[in-house]
């Protein structure tokens, strides 16, 4: 039988590579191995939720690690509780989905960089004091919310972004392009959020003036049961 030189020799290389216990990863591979950065896990789960990462679905129990680029989907009725690296913590209501789109900590600096992509749902953001010049950002598809230690809720809903400030305070803007950071320029007009304010956006046409509003208590109330345990 004649064996083409080229695959014979490929087939030498594989072989010696096994031999020292190498492997040949494709690009592909590599990129994807190197994206699995972890920044979290998953503390606590009732009902029905699950972890999209890299294609595979795994249905979440509770302490699995959460990654940057995770996609986290609840069922009706569900919960998942997230503690990130830098002492934060995330609640997700039901029929939620969001991506953790991007999260850099150092424990040396305390610095961070963080953002969270919500599709639709309810998610509420207990974030850790970090360094100036951190961000934590959440997003949709018409707005975007930005803080650096705060509790605070945010209700993707269709069309309409509803955010509600616990503590501390803010930054809201719209967001016509959807799911993006606000650049400094855009930043700077953002409206500030603080406790026991609220906004919606979406109601009004799209450039018209944000106004904060008192925020409704029973409407807090009914949306903390929306993202209790118990």
């Amino acid at each position: 039988m004649t064996i083409d030189r080229r695959s014979f020799l490929l087939r030498a290389k594989h072989l010696l590579l096994g031999a020292i216990g190498l492997s040949v990863l494709s690009p592909l591979a590599r990129h994807a191995s190197a994206a699995q950065i972890i920044v979290g896990s998953i503390v606590k789960v009732r009902g029905g939720a699950s972890l999209l990462r890299d294609g595979q679905q795994i249905v979440l129990e509770g302490g699995e690690e959460v990654a940057a680029r995770d996609v986290i989907t609840t069922l009706a009725d569900s919960r998942v509780r997230i503690a990130l690296k830098d002492g934060s913590t995330l609640n997700l209501g039901e029929l939620t989905r969001m991506t953790i789109a991007e999260f850099e900590f150092s424990a040396e600096t305390m610095e961070r960089k963080g953002a969270f992509d919500l599709k639709g749902g309810l998610l509420q953001a207990i974030t850790a004091k970090a360094a100036p010049g951190s961000s934590f950002v959440i997003r949709t598809r018409n707005a975007v919310a930005a803080t650096r230690s705060t509790d605070w809720i945010v209700n993707a809903d269709k069309a309409e972004t509803s955010v509600f400030v616990l503590e501390g305070k803010v930054d809201v803007a719209e967001s016509a392009l959807g799911f993006r950071s606000l650049s400094s320029a855009e930043q700077d007009k953002a409206m500030l959020l603080a406790a026991g304010q609220s906004v919606v956006i979406g109601k009004m046409a799209l450039g018209a003036e944000l106004k904060a509003q008192p925020s409704d208590n029973s409407k807090i109330a009914k949306l903390q049961a929306g993202l209790a345990f118990d």
